[in-house]
């Protein structure tokens, strides 16, 4: 059994950043660690929320994690947050509730790349399962481990950066504030 202070989540467990967990813990595939459950990243009032989370033995960064954010102007302070968490390898999905409705941005913070997405009155779990075409009806049958393994499985692998505009953080910011 993986400790999550042998992964890339043991510095935000020391701050104290892992909050409400449903899953702390290894998966079911083989050398994974998964985390569902809230960051915090700036202060109490700042949270990513439902989290979806892995890292994988040996690597350096978390492959995989999807969250929502209530404020696109705070991304650069989860990015900031989470650090050395993050890598250029990985597959990071933020859904943002003040982006203008069918958003979908590329956002670049040096290597690390962020789908930002627009985020409306739906869940993270309901977004990942129509973006990576999961089956809903199959995923019910799995307990928490499995479910976020069938969908860090397709995450991992995911490469339509072509349904994204690429923007800097600043040209999202000009987007989000024309709306």
């Amino acid at each position: 059994m993986t400790a999550v202070a042998d992964t890339p989540f043991a510095k935000l467990s020391t701050e104290g950043r892992l909050l409400k967990p449903t899953l702390n813990a290894d998966t079911h595939v083989a050398g994974r660690f998964g985390f569902r459950g809230e960051i915090s990243y700036d202060g109490p009032e700042a949270v990513l929320k439902e989290v979806f989370s892995v890292c994988e033995d040996g690597k350096p960064a978390i492959g995989f994690l999807a969250g929502s954010i209530t404020s696109y102007e705070s991304l650069p302070k989860l990015v900031e947050t989470l650090g050395a968490a993050l890598d250029g390898e990985g597959k990071y999905f933020v859904y943002i509730s003040d982006l203008p409705q069918g958003n979908r941005l590329l956002i670049r913070f040096g290597d690390v790349k962020i789908f930002a997405i627009f985020l409306d009155e739906t869940s993270v779990y309901n977004e990942l399962i129509d973006t990576f075409y999961v089956d809903k009806v199959k995923l019910k049958k799995f307990d928490t481990a499995a479910k976020l393994d069938a969908l860090a499985d397709v995450g991992l692998k995911y490469a339509e950066v072509s349904h994204y505009k690429e923007v800097s953080y600043e040209d999202g910011l000009s987007i989000k504030n024309a709306a």
